[in-house]
């Protein structure tokens, strides 16, 4: 069990480094997922400036939540609280029809739609995961155990931070 913990944790992480990261490595690339926060029809004014400091800034904390065994739990309830609203957010983008970006992750970003519904239940999936076996873990794991929980779990985080790519892939042309 303390394997898995380990790996979603590390998923969840490193998933949340990158999203941070894109956003804060440039005054340009924060203006740039400010402005997508435009397109979002109920998003205006101070909501959205509030919002594009807040999404930022929530994920450098969970990264570090989820990095401090004692904080892990608040870690895994952050990332399931936030994946939460942004499932919510991109559904109602999705059901309403609007062409909005997503800019999770710096550059172009791919328009909002069932991809990265997809992809935001699937993390929502792995935050859940994350509660229940913190709240039962009882044991600990090999070094190796820990090793290949690890491993995996980056190799799974590069897949989801590519998501968008993946998905365009996939699609019939």
């Amino acid at each position: 069990m303390a394997a898995l913990d380990i790996g979603l944790r590390t998923i969840l992480a490193a998933v949340f480094a990158v999203a941070f990261g894109s956003k804060a490595h440039s005054r340009a690339a924060f203006a740039a997922f400010a402005a997508t926060l435009a397109d979002f029809g109920w998003l205006r004014g101070r909501r959205r400036t509030a919002v594009a400091l807040a999404v930022p800034a929530a994920e450098a904390v969970l990264v570090v939540l989820l990095a401090i065994p004692a904080t892990v739990m608040a870690g895994f309830a952050m990332a399931a609280l936030m994946l939460a609203v942004f499932t919510g957010a991109t559904g109602r983008e999705v059901a309403a029809g609007r062409l909005v970006r997503c800019r999770c992750f710096g550059g172009g970003g791919a328009r909002i739609g069932p991809a990265q519904l997809a992809r935001n239940l699937l993390l929502l999936g792995c935050a859940g995961a994350g509660v229940a076996l913190t709240a039962a873990s009882a044991g600990g794991a090999s070094a190796w155990m820990l090793v290949l929980a690890i491993g995996g779990a980056l190799l799974a985080a590069t897949f989801i931070v590519h998501w968008d790519e993946l998905a365009t892939l996939a699609r019939p042309s």
